[in-house]
């Protein structure tokens, strides 16, 4: 291995020191036009999962096809890609239009996303109330849905609890049943 391979001087004194090196993304001193930024500042002022939005295709959301998702992907993924804008904060601009795409271009996830907002692809984040929590459900008897009330109103059995963390598989009785 070379001495410049290495990280030491050719000289032998001792250059790789951590405080000594620094870091470049490679976009740094990269150019980039009015257009491009333009695009960066737009796109990274949308919410992370409003990907009509970011796309450019809010007037048209409920209307728009296949062919202009993947027309408003194309035109911002070329103005947007870190390797050719090097304006701070293209890669993440990038990575919201690519993960925009990633979900509008699925029939299913965009589906998803239409009926219940947010990130389909997120346990947490779906906005309908049965993904809301793992746990949701947790405290009812029986599973079954009722009409308000916290979580924790009601008491729950030994046996309840057992079958709501592992399913209600028969084994027999309860825990002190036999098997």
């Amino acid at each position: 291995m070379s001495a410049r391979a290495s990280g030491a001087s050719p000289n032998g004194a001792a250059n790789g020191d951590a405080k000594h090196r620094q870091h470049h993304d490679g976009s740094t001193g990269r150019a980039f036009t009015i257009e491009q930024k333009t695009a960066v500042i737009r796109v990274r002022k949308c919410a992370p999962t409003a990907f009509y939005d970011i796309l450019g295709l809010e007037e048209v959301k409920t209307t728009c096809t296949d062919g202009e998702i993947k027309k408003a992907y194309r035109k911002l993924s070329l103005l947007t890609h870190p390797d050719k804008n090097g304006y701070d904060g293209a890669d993440e601009a990038f990575k919201m239009v690519s993960r925009a795409f990633q979900i509008l271009s699925d029939p299913d996830k965009k589906s998803k996303f239409d009926k219940f907002g947010g990130d389909p692809d997120n346990r947490f984040g779906g906005g309908s109330a049965s993904t809301a929590s793992p746990f949701s459900g947790f405290g009812r008897s029986g599973g079954a849905a009722r009409a308000g009330g916290p979580m924790w109103e009601e008491e729950i059995s030994p046996e309840e609890m057992f079958r709501q963390f592992f399913g209600g598989g028969g084994m027999g009785g309860g825990f002190g049943g036999p098997f």
